[in-house]
């Protein structure tokens, strides 16, 4: 089966999709990037398991269909494999509990300002649903989000439903997002917690100060609150000039991963997750998308997604700890973020 990569950007009515018959480019890092054009398809931390890879073929095919699926996806490939999908003999509740007594316990010896700890858990799907008609009730059910849909021999098959922008723009003008904090959405006058607030005050800090050495005329909103799917969340949206639109790889090298799903200090978060986290993240926690011509950036992290194969899919989720956070109610929030996958691939009635 050739490589794909199909996108359909927040609100557009059309997805664009690429193909390749040649292998994905390999990358051992986001700086090797620089001046590359093609889809980028990243992990949350490269290795040589796990790299970088970049879709960028010469006799690539590319085409943008409808998302009435009445002409053109018979052209997509719809191939499924019986990938490894990683599994815990340990009940996933009390994995969960043993990997957040770990967090927190170093959040309270005031080690880390933050962490973010993930999960993951296997569920069964129905060997005749495949993955193009799970890419279009996404992009039905999920109109603000990033939807994306992509598959190399290297990586296997993944779907995405992404709110969060991690970089957007051109040579002209960039956006991000500081984007933390998850209640059930109940309209936008939602009360939003102190643990919440200072949860996205984090990730807005961290956000502005990165962006320091890189940018110039920086704006910031105001924190509001962004629905995504049955969920909400407080987002401060930045736009900005970068100062040099053909190291856009060498930019990425700092910015990612950003405290929404790392932790705060960054660096020694990064590397107390990969040590003591249960959940081999692979491309969740990641970003992917389009690189181009001119400093071209649609790039998103790679969260609300899943790892397809014929008969299941591996979801992912995760949630940003505090100091003051609650181990129950932590664990409620990535079982809500699980549900904004788990309900593509039931029969049942989606959460609204």
């Amino acid at each position: 089966m050739d490589a794909f990569f199909i996108y359909r950007e927040p609100f557009e009515e059309v997805c664009h999709c690429y193909s390749q018959q040649e292998e994905p480019t390999r990358f051992g890092s986001l700086t090797e990037l620089d001046g590359h054009k093609g889809f980028v398809i990243a992990p949350f931390a490269s290795n040589t398991t796990h790299p970088i890879y970049l879709l960028d073929g010469k006799s690539g095919q590319s085409s943008v269909l409808p998302l009435d699926g009445s002409k053109g996806f018979e052209a997509i490939p719809n191939g499924q494999d019986e990938a490894y999908l990683e599994t815990s003999e340990v009940a996933p509740r009390i994995q969960y509990h043993n990997d957040f007594t770990c967090f927190h316990d170093e959040l309270n010896r005031k080690s880390f300002r933050k962490l973010v700890l993930a999960r993951t858990i296997v569920e069964k799907k129905d060997e005749q649903m495949n993955p193009r008609d799970i890419f279009l009730k996404a992009c039905e059910w999920y109109p603000r989000s990033y939807i994306a849909l992509f598959y190399t021999a290297q990586t296997g098959m993944w779907l995405v439903a992404s709110p969060e922008i991690l970089l957007r723009g051109d040579a002209t003008s960039y956006q991000t997002m500081a984007l933390a904090g998850t209640m059930r959405y109940e309209g936008e006058e939602i009360k939003w917690s102190e643990k919440n607030r200072e949860e996205q005050q984090l990730v807005a800090d961290y956000i502005r100060t990165c962006l320091q050495p890189f940018a110039s005329d920086i704006t910031e909103s105001e924190p509001f609150t962004s629905r995504a799917a049955h969920l909400a969340h407080l987002r401060t949206d930045f736009s900005f000039q970068l100062k040099d639109t053909q190291r856009l790889g060498s930019f990425l090298t700092a910015f990612h991963p950003t405290p929404a799903v790392c932790g705060i200090p960054k660096e020694e978060a990064h590397k107390f997750i990969l040590r003591h986290e249960h959940t081999d993240r692979l491309y969740y926690s990641g970003f992917s998308g389009l690189l181009g011509g001119n400093g071209l950036a649609k790039l998103y992290v790679t969260l609300r997604c899943m790892h397809i194969t014929r008969s299941a899919c591996q979801l992912y989720a995760g949630g940003g700890l505090l100091k003051e956070s609650i181990e129950e109610n932590e664990w409620q929030e990535t079982e809500a973020k699980l549900a904004t996958m788990r309900q593509l691939i039931q029969q049942e009635k989606r959460i609204n």
